[in-house]
């Protein structure tokens, strides 16, 4: 994590009297004869994923260096050792002048003291794997092509493995033991006959000719306040498990016959934890306490503190089952929380995109129900409409997870999850666990006393940006697409408008303090003008997917 600015540059703490924006502006400037460069950081995992960007100030040294990358990059407050590697060759880095030269070539790999994984392993995550998925099944919802890589798999035991999940990266784990029994024991009979007894279950069903997509809608009113036209492709519904299970059996059954039929994919919340309640989650409605006994049994012989252990000590806010069958999928979004998903019976096929292909992804706006979610049909993407989606070719990297597995997926990280076939059954369980999602900047927002990474990059710009649009929302949410135009420059301020003027002034200072540089606040509105309301306005929908 970089500062804003060098600490040994401030005369006083930020607070809510201090002129932010001219301030930082000065202070990050360095003055006119200052020249920054950005280098470009990637994680221990032997090849160019979940990359962080890192400026260089002038007067930065190498211990300043490792300290910075450190925290933006290895997620580390403390003074654990650091070292850089050069991506073409592997070889460490040991000056600044070393790093500026990198800056200027490919940038560097950064470790916690572990050696380099190089590239070597590049051979093994380019390849996709043979997999029961992959074995005919005609039921990959996205062209293959935008697969670039593989998420690197680690065994449970590798001692890196802990360094690797404090990044901002991808990782799958094997071996860990994590589920307990679960993976053998959990097949839709035995849920059926442990969680009979749970009232309801939520369930979503999508109709025959939905292709088995399940998307997320939030159809709360106040989840809708510009009034877009929203046309869910599938509707939540709650239903005991013993209905849910004889309905996905009656699909199955019509679909080996030839037939259309609908879909369901149950998920539900079985464990939660308030943000300041100490400890770890705590069962949900009863769960364990007036039903489902003997899945809330298993369920304790997690192996809750080895997770913990190597999720830096943070304890789970929430666990969420799914249930579903070969052929349903998930299309592509993001959520803000860290998230371990652990595969427990049948296999899941997960294609992942870094936070900083937002702009390519054109999520809906926050005041959309669905939020969070790209707007594009991977199938069928309409490159008139969403034309920067092509970038996307060679971008992803994808992960096949079977029982056993867990792959962590941080936050801000797209991620499209498809249900695969498997030789044993036609039944797909999964189990996620959240933590509590970041903010875009550290510290005290109360007090005034915040700092943040320099630059805003991957899932803090995107939270960022998202701030942006809750700022403006707060006061109406239906203009956050005029003012953000006239902030960015696109649009000016007509007499309907003359209205904003204090909003646009707010809204212009706030970005202004974290984007000083003219060309970087342009840059960063126009994203988020043309990502999230390409062909897309208040009240009218027409021609837009949903």
């Amino acid at each position: 994590m970089c500062r804003a600015v060098p600490t040994s540059s401030l005369s006083r703490p930020l607070n809510h009297k201090t002129n932010v924006a001219a301030y930082l502006k000065a202070l990050a400037e360095g003055g006119p004869q200052a020249k920054r460069l950005r280098l470009r950081v990637y994680p221990n995992v032997g090849s160019c994923q979940g990359e962080v960007d890192m400026d260089l100030p002038p007067d930065m040294d190498f211990e300043a260096a490792c300290s910075a990358a450190a925290r933006c990059v290895l997620g580390n407050s403390d003074s654990s050792p650091v070292d850089f590697y050069k991506i073409r060759n592997g070889q460490q880095v040991c000056s600044i002048n070393e790093l500026r030269k990198e800056a200027e070539v490919d940038g560097v790999i950064v470790s916690a003291g572990y050696p380099c994984r190089k590239h070597r392993d590049c051979t093994h995550l380019q390849q996709r794997p043979c997999t029961p998925g992959d074995q005919g099944d005609g039921i990959q919802h996205y062209n293959p092509n935008l697969v670039g890589g593989q998420v690197l798999r680690l065994d449970a035991q590798d001692p890196e493995l802990a360094s690797l999940l404090s990044c901002s990266i991808p990782i799958v784990v094997s071996g860990s033991a994590l589920l307990g029994e679960a993976p053998q024991t959990w097949n839709f009979d035995y849920l059926d006959r442990h969680l009979s007894d749970v009232d309801m279950f939520y369930v979503l069903a999508a109709p025959a000719d939905s292709k088995q997509r399940f998307a997320y809608y939030d159809m709360a009113p106040k989840k809708n306040p510009c009034g877009y036209d929203v046309k869910p492709t599938n509707t939540r519904v709650e239903m005991r498990f013993p209905e849910f299970r004889r309905k996905v059996f009656e699909a199955n059954k019509r679909r080996r016959a030839g037939k259309k039929a609908s879909s369901y994919y149950l998920q539900n919340v079985l464990l939660h934890r308030q943000d300041q309640e100490p400890g770890g989650p705590k069962p949900v409605g009863g769960f364990g306490i007036n039903c489902g006994f003997q899945i809330a049994k298993d369920m304790e012989q997690f192996r809750w503190n080895w997770l913990q252990s190597v999720m830096g000590g943070r304890h789970v806010q929430m666990c969420q089952f799914f249930c579903g069958t070969p052929g349903g999928f998930s299309p592509c979004h993001y959520d803000p929380q860290d998230n371990m998903f652990a595969q427990v019976r049948g296999y899941k096929r997960v294609l992942l995109f870094h936070p900083r292909h937002f702009g390519c992804l054109y999520p809906w706006p926050v005041h959309h129900p669905q939020d969070r979610q790209s707007r594009v049909d991977f199938e069928n993407p309409d490159l008139n409409l969403f034309p920067r989606f092509a970038e996307l070719q060679g971008q992803g990297i994808e992960a096949v997870l079977g029982p056993g597995d867990i792959l962590r997926i941080p936050p801000g990280w797209w991620h499209h999850i498809e249900m695969l076939p498997s030789a044993q059954d036609d039944e797909v369980v999964s189990i996620n666990f959240w933590y509590t999602p970041p903010t875009w900047f550290y510290g005290d927002l109360h007090s005034g006393n915040i700092y943040w990474d320099k630059p805003l990059f991957g899932v803090r710009r995107v939270f960022f940006m998202r701030s942006i649009e809750e700022l403006v929302g707060q006061t109406d949410p239906a203009e956050v697409h005029t003012v953000l135009g006239i902030c960015a420059g696109v649009q000016t301020v007509s007499a309907q408008n003359t209205k904003l003027e204090g909003l646009i002034q707010t809204v212009e200072s706030f970005v202004t303090t974290v984007f000083p540089d003219p060309k970087e606040r342009c840059n960063i509105l126009l994203e988020l003008l043309e990502g999230r309301f390409c062909g897309l306005t208040p009240n009218t929908n027409a021609g837009i997917e949903s």
